[in-house]
């Protein structure tokens, strides 16, 4: 699959298709701020009823439609509007033609006849064979019919009704609401129009349609302008909105990464209950062997294939949810089970998604509907649907609590208290998502999970019951019941945003509720799968490095050694998400009975960015980067870093430390370098500035230590800053920080930030300052040159890269 291609089909539709839209809004009346250029619509009172606007004459149904699109546009702005709708066709348009590709359809969207251009749809129309369809929409038809110059709004009507009665599209997209039924782009048929794309597309080829990774790769790439304004914001101090968060959080994981965590995780249960299953064994290719057999004890047992649960709760596209489906469809199959009832209790049973983001949940929905129907086509009918869940809405015609009543049948004062609550929480869902925690009593989930149960039952019967009010509480509880239940496994790739770029109610949240992980979102996370999963079962994850070794990650690095069983570790380095910032991988039992761990490093070069099949390819190499280590053993490295890859010497060696016989600071920031700052030889003195014994001297230049290029021992003495009369210029300067002073003019090791995988420490004698580029290390009563030799040699180097890659 070459992503390259698929990134130019979706960003060339999401540009024809926005543009078209942006088109249809402005003939309908609005400029680019919501004003009305052309006034309001009128009804006209004849037969069958029709709207006048701006000169022409619609149907009865355009007035109320137009009325919709302006208080949208009122709600949510332009181009909120324009980029919703066109998403709208986006997903729906592509859907169908993954059908078609996959044969699961007729070819509704191809043309008959590339001179004509006229789509399938459309001829079968002219050709009298229409499917179910309202009779208004069917009159309406047949007044188009009559002209063939109205073959764009004759599309119109006809893929319109396409997607409101196709099991598929409506169930796993929903009904396309009225005011974007008016936003199909006019030159949707056009010679460049998004349809010529989608039915000549070089950039897709005919096998990627069948590929369930497609979806992903496509909503990743349509979303990625909207990602990229995100990160702009965050470089302006801006922070991350509830509706900011998907865009800046999507990313989708490489095929091979799922296969790891899926088959590390109920691959694993799954052997540790059925240790006799080696045709399942063999099939797992990215199974990881314990490093020492696990204990019976730290073992999740587990009677029935049908009793295994997996979670994605950040579940995106759904990748992690079609890998596993495959694998408990092999797992169905070697117990014995049909294959209609195996992917029937797949999809009621063990597998079960959440994401914030609808449109998210809508394509994982569509993702594994698809991967049934490819093994049994009778699934297209919908009458079981993947459980996937996106965030409820919380506005309801009646107080919440009077429907409460209603769905309990009475009020029992503990339950009712403890749900207030919890729709309390649910008010923020759209900010929070699956990091919701609901404090709710064993006897109140007890009443809820029976009364939803009756609920779904009534809502699927059409009877009167199913038009109660209390029925829209559904979605509600089905969050909550799956946010209070436990799993034998959570697989995520979790979302990452730091707590500087989080909005002021999600990082209070964060900081109330997940204390260890609260630094970012994707250890935040890592707290949520630990609370989710069962006791001794296993969850995994791919997330970033940073946590294995910054500081402000200490709290939720601690707690995963003391509480947690690492099963398998891959640190992969850079370029699993392209030129990204490194990345691990892992699998976790939640269990405090340890056992020896397989850790896998799986480059040699810090900061080298490798293809995703090259490091894939270096997994397989059972010789590369391969270490089994306890964990009790990071207990010993400062700051608890989980550097598995050191040797046992240096591991002993860690009982002394560089920073016993030293103090290391930063230095200060002038807040204009080009007015502070100059080069040794653009100045001149009478005195030498290294024999300086105080500030208060008649000296203007003193050298300072700014970094500079990689260089080991000595050097690097090129700048001058202007410390006249103590820096007085420098301290009036508002932009201007002092660090330190105290330090100033003493003699110190200086250090350069890593460069090409080295760390560059240099002697400077007394008589310098320091700048924030240029931390310093000041030696009391001991051999100076001995601590810069060690610093300066290979195993010190590999000690520093070990305890922070990224060290400054």
């Amino acid at each position: 699959m070459n992503t390259s291609q698929i990134k130019n089909f979706a960003t060339q539709s999401r540009n024809i298709l926005k543009t078209g839209v942006i088109q249809r809004i402005q003939i309908l009346g609005f400029d680019a701020n919501g004003n009305l250029t052309k006034g309001e619509p009128t009804r006209i009172d004849i037969q069958g009823g029709a709207t006048l606007f701006a000169g022409e004459i619609y149907d009865g149904a355009f007035y109320d439609r137009w009325m919709a699109l302006r208080r949208r546009v009122q709600e949510k702005g332009v181009k909120e509007v324009y980029e919703e709708a066109a998403y709208t066709w986006f997903n729906r348009l592509v859907a169908i033609r993954i059908m078609m590709k996959n044969g699961f359809i007729d070819p509704v969207l191809a043309y008959t006849n590339e001179q004509t251009r006229i789509p399938r749809i459309v001829a079968e129309a002219r050709a009298g064979r229409v499917g179910q369809m309202s009779a208004a929409d069917r009159e309406k038809l047949r007044e188009l019919m009559g002209d063939d110059s109205r073959i764009n709004e004759q599309f119109a009507l006809l893929i319109d009704n396409f997607c409101r009665t196709n099991p598929v599209i409506f169930n796993c997209f929903g009904g396309i609401e009225e005011y974007i039924s008016l936003l199909l782009p006019d030159n949707i048929l056009a010679p460049g129009g998004f349809i010529e794309l989608l039915n000549h597309t070089n950039y897709i080829t005919d096998e990627d349609f069948k590929q369930s990774e497609l979806i992903g790769w496509l909503y990743q790439f349509y979303i990625s302008e909207k990602k990229d304004e995100v990160f702009d914001g965050f470089k302006k101090g801006k922070k991350a909105e509830a509706e900011d968060i998907p865009a800046a959080t999507q990313i989708f994981t490489p095929n091979w990464i799922v296969k790891y965590m899926v088959q590390n995780t109920i691959g694993r249960i799954y052997l540790d209950n059925n240790p006799w299953a080696t045709g399942i064994k063999e099939q797992m290719k990215y199974l990881v062997e314990p490093a020492e057999p696990t204990p019976a004890d730290a073992i999740l047992k587990l009677e029935s294939i049908e009793d295994y649960k997996l979670l994605d709760n950040a579940c995106g596209s759904g990748h992690i949810l079609v890998e596993a489906f495959g694998l408990f469809y092999k797992m169905y199959l070697e117990e014995g089970y049909s294959s209609h009832n195996a992917i029937e209790n797949i999809l009621r049973k063990n597998l079960l998604g959440i994401d914030l983001d609808t449109r998210a949940k809508q394509l994982a929905t569509f993702a594994l509907l698809m991967t049934a129907a490819k093994i049994d086509p009778t699934f297209l009918d919908c009458k079981v649907m993947p459980r996937v869940l996106d965030m409820p809405g919380h506005s309801f015609s009646k107080p919440v609590y009077e429907l409460l009543r209603e769905f309990y049948m009475g009020e029992d004062r503990t339950v009712m208290e403890e749900m207030m609550k919890a729709f309390e929480l649910l008010e923020q869902a759209d900010n929070l998502g699956s990091i919701m925690k609901f404090d709710l009593s064993a006897k109140t989930r007890r009443e809820m999970a029976l009364r939803y149960k009756e609920w779904e039952e009534l809502a699927g019967k059409g009877n009167a019951l199913s038009k109660s009010s209390a029925v829209k509480l559904l979605p509600s509880f089905a969050l909550i019941l799956a946010l209070t239940d436990r799993y034998s496994s959570i697989v995520t790739n979790p979302p990452y945003m730091s707590i500087q770029n989080m909005n002021g109610e999600l990082s209070n949240y964060a900081g109330t509720h997940y204390v260890e992980g609260q630094c970012d979102l994707m250890t935040i996370f890592m707290q949520v799968a630990i609370r989710l999963t069962k006791d001794r079962g296993i969850w995994a994850m791919i997330n970033l490095p940073s946590w294995l070794f910054l500081p402000s990650f200490d709290d939720i690095r601690d707690y995963v050694i003391d509480n947690q069983s690492i099963n398998s570790f891959l640190y992969m380095g850079r370029g699993i998400f392209g030129s990204d910032f490194g990345s691990v991988s892992f699998a976790m039992r939640n269990t405090t009975l340890k056992t020896a761990g397989t850790y896998r490093k799986l480059f040699n070069v810090q900061g080298q960015v490798r293809s995703v099949a090259e490091i894939e390819s270096n997994f397989f190499n059972k010789d590369f980067g391969f270490y089994t280590i306890h964990q009790d053993t990071f207990n010993e490295i400062p700051n608890h870093a989980i550097a598995f890859w050191l040797p046992k010497r240096i591991l002993s060696a860690f009982s002394t430390k560089v920073m016993d016989f030293g103090t290391a600071k930063k230095g200060l920031s002038t807040g204009n370098n080009n007015l502070f700052l100059r080069l040794w030889f653009e100045v001149s003195s009478s005195k030498s500035i290294y024999e300086a014994n105080s500030f208060n001297n008649s000296m203007k230049w003193f050298p300072i230590n700014k970094g500079g290029i990689y260089r080991k021992w000595y050097g690097n003495n090129e700048y001058v800053i202007n410390w006249y009369n103590d820096g007085e210029d420098i301290k009036a300067f508002s932009g201007s920080v002092i660090r330190n002073p105290q330090y100033y003019l003493r003699e110190s090791l200086t250090w350069t930030m890593l460069s090409a995988s080295c760390f560059g420490i240099r002697y400077s004698k007394r008589g310098k300052l320091f700048e924030g580029a240029g931390p310093s290390l000041f030696i009391d009563g001991a051999d100076k040159n001995y601590i810069l030799g060690f610093l300066c040699s290979k195993i010190g180097n590999m000690v520093l890269r070990a305890l922070n890659p990224t060290i400054n």
